[in-house]
């Protein structure tokens, strides 16, 4: 069988995309692609298990339309590190490549009235292994850690890019919300 290229996926899902306006069916047939990708080691670079020290991991840009519309990555995650809870504003899919990441759902009981405030509730918790994927509505909120010893890797595909969709990050326990902006290796 031939590798399966970055370049393939993409436009694997541009067709998709172009056929579907339903973000949770877009995500379902994206899903078997990202898993198809990320078990084809024959695109990974070296380069991909980089992490950035301040943020606990590297954000390391594939491919970006040039009005910021579909975005791929792989995002390395240092051991013991990870992002807070957060949205995307966009679909999502996230499949695993090396190492584990743990994901925990909240749900927001407040409703979204007082700016800055944000009342989360946890409602699931899982951990993404090597060829699971996961799949994101614009609205759900996230957190993702690397629960293990190792740099865990994974690949994230996003119908808009991460900064250009006015995203927030979640701290549960002050109940507030605030812009999340994340530094990309391009």
């Amino acid at each position: 069988m031939q590798p399966y290229s970055v370049e393939t996926y993409v436009s694997d899902i541009k067709a998709i995309v172009a056929a579907e306006s339903d973000d949770a069916a877009i995500g379902e047939k994206i899903k078997p692609l990202a898993q198809r990708l990320a078990a084809d080691d024959s695109w990974f670079k070296s380069e991909y298990l980089e992490v950035d020290d301040e943020q606990g991991f590297g954000l390391h840009l594939l491919f970006e339309e040039d009005n910021h519309d579909l975005a791929v990555f792989v995002i390395a995650w240092a051991p013991g590190k990870g992002l807070a809870a957060h949205n995307h504003k966009t679909w999502a899919v996230v499949s695993g490549i090396r190492g584990q990441e743990h994901e925990t759902n909240y749900k927001r009981v407040d409703d979204g009235s007082k700016p800055g405030f944000a009342d989360l509730e946890q409602t699931h918790s899982a951990t993404l292994l090597p060829g699971n994927a996961v799949c994101c509505l614009p609205e759900d909120i996230h957190s993702v850690w690397n629960n293990g010893d190792q740099i865990a890797v994974s690949l994230h595909t996003y119908g808009r890019h991460l900064n250009h969709t006015g995203r927030s990050i979640f701290d549960v326990e002050a109940k507030t919300e605030s812009p999340c902006i994340v530094k990309v290796e391009e």
